[in-house]
């Protein structure tokens, strides 16, 4: 059986698709034909995404996404129908996990895969081979002559150390090592992404929580194995671990920097932090193992703006997480979440004091935006904030950081928009002129992926021709 696995258009093409990574390794060490469709890696045109799947063969079509590909997995689903009417087409990530019966009632979706997908897809893969009928496969929402049918829920994998590594070479892999833009401290480096952590006990209102609340963790041993096979077999010297709660577990934390040590892996690396699970020991130890970089997601300066988002931090322990981060000697950078629910001007003010108290480099803040599958989401309907139905408000979601949709507070929205640019120049006052300068790189390097794939979405670079063959080489 013939699957295509499809990464759609999303965002700059600097993050490695890690969660069609594993689908397509397990499908393809049960013996499935695999080949990867990578629309964001290459950034094709819609004729050529039109053109690879008319002259492609397949049975099964597979798509994974973000919410804010909604609209675009609807185009794709359409076309893919329009080709291969037969086919089967698969929805997974948070495209189909935070709303899967709106995607399948307004798609040509047929099914819904919901939270992990690797199981789920292999067991789904077998079914339709052997003819077999879906609602014996859990952990999926299908169409039934014109209903919608949910399956009982999958369990979750608790020995993350079973699945295999990502199938790097069925990607564009050399598009994602060199396209890092991520930070200065990464800029041209060859880098790639991990993931060692899946779960979050927290309850924040804005975060859809794909992998629910229990926390599973992958062990030294097996990251550490992974990042030498990326070392030797596409020479990386950076790693970013994309995972929110990578030091949910502390011991994990120093078991992975032991052996780091032990091993003289010698790699530099960042990570997402959180202001109550760092101390001074264990960033010292991190420093020593090769960490260069930590990002928080500090959220608001205001304790009271904190709670409402029951982000469970103190802004006391957001400001002794910087000072030992720094004395550890780890660069340090952070997120900021503009116009949450009872945002006031006194708690931006607030948020503006503790950037400037400890002098944090922060230029950008995210538009709070309600997210489906999200507490914020429902907080949004019921204040009676969406203005659209919830179809047409999906296929609006964009980028946090400029795209504008809700307004969740008191202000106008004109109000709301020009107060976020103020506290943008505002926070601007802490960066220094090494950090302009990495702005500047950053901003460049942004802009011309972004141009090119204009050009190559209006038919003035064409990629097919000389990538389809790569793109599309089956797995043996």
């Amino acid at each position: 059986m013939r699957i295509l696995l499809i990464n759609p258009k999303c965002r700059l093409p600097t993050t490695f698709p890690i969660g069609l990574g594993y689908i397509a390794s397990v499908l393809r060490g049960d013996g499935f034909d695999v080949s990867v469709l990578d629309i964001n890696g290459f950034g094709y045109s819609e004729d050529e995404v039109e053109r690879v799947v008319r002259d492609s063969d397949f049975d099964i079509a597979g798509i994974g996404g973000l919410s804010s590909t909604y609209k675009y997995v609807k185009w794709l689903a359409a076309l893919i129908k329009e080709y291969k009417p037969n086919s089967r087409i698969i929805a997974g990530n948070m495209v189909s996990t935070a709303h899967p019966e709106l995607l399948l009632s307004n798609s040509h979706v047929d099914i819904a895969v919901i939270d992990e997908g690797e199981l789920t897809v292999k067991d789904l893969a077998h079914t339709i081979k052997c003819n077999g009928s879906l609602r014996n496969v859990r952990g999926i929402f299908y169409k039934d002559n014109g209903n919608i049918v949910r399956t009982s829920s999958r369990e979750r994998i608790a020995n993350l150390d079973e699945l295999p590594f990502p199938a790097w070479d069925l990607f564009p892999v050399e598009v994602y090592l060199n396209g890092s833009i991520i930070s200065s401290t990464s800029f041209g480096l060859r880098q790639m992404n991990i993931s060692s952590v899946r779960g979050c006990p927290y309850e924040c209102t804005f975060c859809s929580h794909p992998f629910g609340r229990n926390v599973y963790s992958r062990s030294a041993k097996s990251i550490v194995e992974e990042i030498k096979q990326l070392k030797l077999r596409f020479n990386v010297n950076f790693i970013n671990f994309s995972d929110d709660l990578f030091l949910i577990n502390e011991k994990k934390v120093m078991e992975f920097c032991d052996l780091m040590l032990a091993q003289e892996i010698n790699i530099k690396w960042s990570a997402s932090g959180r202001v109550n699970l760092v101390n001074e020991s264990l960033l010292m130890k991190m420093r020593k193992a090769g960490c260069v970089e930590l990002s928080y997601g500090f959220e608001s300066g205001a304790q009271t703006a904190l709670d409402r988002m029951k982000k469970r931090v103190l802004v006391k322990q957001a400001k002794e997480a910087i000072e030992m981060t720094r004395k550890a000697g780890i660069k340090l950078s952070g997120s900021f979440i503009f116009g949450m629910p009872g945002e006031t001007k006194e708690t931006i003010k607030e948020t503006l004091d503790f950037i400037k108290r400890t002098r944090l480099p922060i230029y950008r803040f995210f538009y709070a935006t309600p997210y489906p599958g999200t507490e914020l989401y429902s907080i949004a309907k019921t204040m009676g904030r969406l203005r659209h139905d919830e179809d047409r408000y999906l296929e609006s979601l964009g980028e946090m950081r400029t795209t504008f949709l809700v307004n969740l507070t008191d202000f106008s929205d004109n109000e709301l928009v020009e107060m976020k640019k103020i506290a943008e120049m505002t926070a601007r006052r802490n960066l220094g002129i090494m950090f302009c300068i990495s702005e500047f790189v950053e901003n460049w390097q942004r802009r011309y992926v972004m141009v090119k794939q204009h050009l190559r979405e209006e038919g003035f670079i064409s990629t097919v021709g000389m990538l389809s063959s790569k793109m599309l080489a089956r797995s043996k």
